[in-house]
């Protein structure tokens, strides 16, 4: 799972890699870059997700679809909150992203507002603007939801 993190004064990779538990190559790698500059943009890792989400180990038998309507999210966002394609395979005993109980997330679209994205999520817009550290709607940020 990722995030938006906009670059600030005196940021590099490295402290940025450090901030986010994660590597420089990683940084690189998801943003198909070598360098960043102030003010920009980048994808992040999401590491801190412990109040949101579950790890779910997949069972033999088992479908992200299915998966999906046992934790009340929908697919697409399934998909997205594990970085996997519709295309993609599931096999037992891999690890997957979960909402944790009572959690509801969404993934952002294009044409997000404030106020349909806190629609989608069932919630005012203080809520989610509460709930959620930075929201710069672009699409496909992660948004959640704890009732």
């Amino acid at each position: 799972m990722y995030k938006i993190y906009k670059v600030t004064t005196g940021d590099t990779l490295e402290s940025i890699a450090k901030k986010f538990n994660t590597t420089v190559r990683e940084l690189q790698d998801i943003n198909g870059k070598d360098y960043i500059s102030f003010g920009e943009m980048i994808i992040v890792p999401n590491n801190q997700n412990d109040d949101w989400f579950d790890t779910y180990i997949v069972q033999k038998g088992d479908n992200l679809y299915a998966i999906a309507q046992k934790y009340n999210i929908s697919l697409i966002d399934l998909l997205n909150i594990n970085g996997l394609d519709k295309d993609d395979y599931i096999y037992p005993n891999q690890e997957i992203m979960v909402p944790k109980k009572n959690v509801k997330v969404i993934i952002t679209k294009e044409d997000d507002t404030l106020n349909s994205a806190s629609k989608r999520l069932g919630m005012n817009t203080e809520e989610m603007l509460y709930q959620n550290d930075n929201i710069y709607l672009l699409p496909e940020q992660l948004l959640v939801y704890k009732k």
